[in-house]
């Protein structure tokens, strides 16, 4: 049960891109018991774009929000075969074993999380014929545009870049939830479901999009180009080498994964621990550095009072600690890390 609406709606709120929409949001925090979930297909490897929602993630949990994990292995399959069939449930575990890594290393309480697997319950009878309902209502067109920045669309694409828009809209009754939460870029998906699931007597359910973790070569991170992220088992060096040639111009916000990654996930994280936020600087170039809030930090930046090389290294710090716990789990996990990513892969 949530103890305090409004303090818990401004915790949902804080560092979100949108919500559809706010009074219903406002409303649905006064209920006794609320639900959310976030979702997640098996694709790729994990990158540290991730901690953004994991950071959100831990709001919820905070104040109260019921939560779920939906690790979409089917929707993996159905999206271009991104992952294939044989490799769905040892990437599902690996994809487990990371998120709870990284929920650890925010220091999260993972023991209120609920964990679901897609094939737990979108292969049963009443899932399969509301599908069916739902694609009776649906035009190809609509599910097209609705997944165009989610699941991967050639020319000739394959029919299940069209289901997945409609199982994703259907999961969210199937698990019992009242807010969906992800990506912006789940924007379109989500706006589908609230115009096709009251159609078969459902309610419409609330949206909370997080903004994208911009990649650090500037710009939308690419899974293609490797030097834009940080994979989630990268050692503290890799970490720091990757930020160091990081896009993080003097004095520019727009675009800049640097500051992103301090915003949405470090000063969270550092809020939770009661710390602040300390650069580690010599005393020939001035000596350490503090910052208690985001805003004095980024005021600071604008101003050319920190100089990107300390904003980096403060930065590689914290997220190098936070990854630590999904480096501690996969020391003793390396056979799955090769089941789900063979190296022919």
């Amino acid at each position: 049960m949530v103890e305090n609406p409004e303090r818990a709606f401004e915790l949902i709120k804080r560092n979100t891109q949108e919500i559809v929409d706010e009074g219903e949001l406002r409303e649905l925090l006064t209920k006794e018991r609320v639900s959310a979930y976030w979702g997640t297909a098996p694709t790729g490897r994990v990158h540290t774009g991730y901690l953004i929602p994991m950071a959100k993630i831990a709001d919820f949990l905070d104040v109260g929000v019921h939560f779920k994990i939906l690790l979409a292995n089917i929707h993996a399959l159905l999206d271009d075969l991104k992952s294939p069939f044989e490799l769905l449930e040892h990437r599902t575990e690996y994809y487990r074993q990371i998120v709870i890594g990284l929920l650890e290393g925010l220091g999260v309480d993972i023991s209120k999380l609920e964990f679901v697997t897609g094939t737990d319950f979108e292969l049963s009878e009443k899932y399969s014929l509301e599908l069916l309902k739902l694609s009776s209502v649906t035009t190809f067109n609509r599910s097209k545009r609705a997944g165009a920045e989610v699941v991967r669309q050639k020319d000739d694409a394959k029919l299940g870049s069209f289901i997945y828009p409609l199982m994703q809209s259907l999961d969210v009754p199937h698990l019992g939830c009242d807010i969906a939460f992800g990506g912006i870029d789940q924007r379109g998906i989500y706006m589908l479901s609230r115009e096709i699931l009251p159609t078969i007597g459902y309610d419409k359910p609330i949206c909370v999009f997080n903004p994208l973790l911009p990649g650090l070569s500037g710009g939308k991170m690419s899974a293609s180009d490797t030097g834009s992220k940080i994979d989630c088992l990268d050692t503290p060096k890799q970490i720091k080498k990757k930020i160091n040639k990081s896009y993080c111009p003097e004095k520019e916000i727009e675009g800049n994964g640097v500051l992103a990654m301090v915003k949405n996930v470090i000063f969270p994280f550092l809020e939770r621990r009661e710390e602040i936020f300390l650069i580690d600087r010599p005393e020939k170039f001035g000596g350490p550095i503090e910052y208690s809030a985001y805003d004095q930090l980024e005021e600071a930046f604008v101003a050319g009072d920190l100089h990107p090389a300390d904003l980096k290294q403060g930065t590689s710090k914290y997220v190098s600690l936070i990854l630590e716990k999904v480096r501690e789990r996969f020391e003793s996990r390396q056979e799955l890390l090769q089941n789900a990513y063979p190296e022919s892969e």
